[in-house]
């Protein structure tokens, strides 16, 4: 073998091994500072099948929490944001075909209450509030996934919003048994500049009617139906067409708050718009 022939042999050699050290590297770094699968972690039912791998997991149609990788770091950045004039704000995510377990009102609701009392004793009840979200899709069928979010709100702002803006649309508030939405020119102004923005993009816009637990589930479903059609009235009459508007109900069967106080009541009996493309 010549000299020169044995030089790019060993030159290769050393390119292999190098190479092999910089991605050896380059993933314990990325495992050291919790940057690996960035992506799944940002998804809320992305599984696992392996074991935990959120800070805080469940599994479908069970609503235990078990801590996973950085939990107490978790916890450490969720109290940085307390003060003497918050409230606690806990978050349970839940899938439309989960049972609702007994003695909650879903599976987001039972979610949250579970959180704040392992993990969250030493706070008083009064100073943290629970709510739910509802997630599109099934859940899955194995493994864990993220279903909790944390917030803080001011002790002086608890009384919910009559409209709130969210990512795909907006929530409408409504007072006691009517469907007559609470009068704010906020409301006013959300739906004159949605009627602006369906009329010219064409989109569609789904309506979906939701009361609180007083009063029996067909009164509800009803109450529920006819908010809806109150706010695709007002639309219509903004020059909507009804074809890019559907309704429906869930009565009291998805509440975001549990019913037991004025203030949860009145956050659950809303109409979610939503945008459709």
């Amino acid at each position: 073998m010549s000299t020169a022939t044995r030089i790019l042999l060993i030159l290769l050699a050393l390119a292999l091994y190098y190479f092999g050290l910089l991605n050896f590297c380059s993933r314990q770094i990325c495992e050291a500072c919790g940057t690996k699968d960035t992506s799944a972690a940002a998804v809320p039912n992305q599984m696992d099948s392996l074991g935990p791998r959120f800070p805080i997991n469940f599994q479908a149609q069970d609503m235990k929490p078990v801590q996973g990788p950085g939990f107490d770091s978790l916890i450490t950045s969720v109290m940085a944001g307390n003060s003497d004039t918050s409230i606690l704000e806990i978050i349970g995510l839940y899938y439309e075909n989960e049972p609702k377990p007994a003695g909650h009102e879903n599976m987001g609701l039972a979610r949250a209450a579970q959180i704040r009392d392992q993990f969250f004793t030493s706070r008083p009840e009064e100073r943290v509030r629970l709510h739910a979200r509802k997630l599109s899709g099934d859940a899955p069928s194995s493994g864990y996934f993220n279903a909790s979010e944390f917030g803080w709100l001011s002790m002086k702002k608890i009384i919910p919003e009559t409209v709130e803006e969210v990512a795909d649309g907006a929530i409408i508030r409504f007072p006691f048994a009517s469907t007559e939405k609470d009068y704010d020119p906020k409301v006013e102004k959300y739906l004159q500049d949605l009627a602006k923005k369906v009329i010219k993009s064409g989109e569609k816009i789904s309506l979906t009617g939701h009361t609180d637990n007083v009063g029996d589930d067909p009164y509800n479903v009803k109450l529920g139906q006819n908010r809806a059609m109150q706010i695709r009235g007002i639309l219509m009459k903004l020059g909507v067409k009804s074809t890019q508007i559907s309704t429906s109900s869930k009565g009291e069967s998805e509440p975001v708050a549990p019913n037991t106080t004025d203030e949860n009541r009145h956050e659950n009996r809303r109409v979610e718009v939503k945008l459709i493309k």
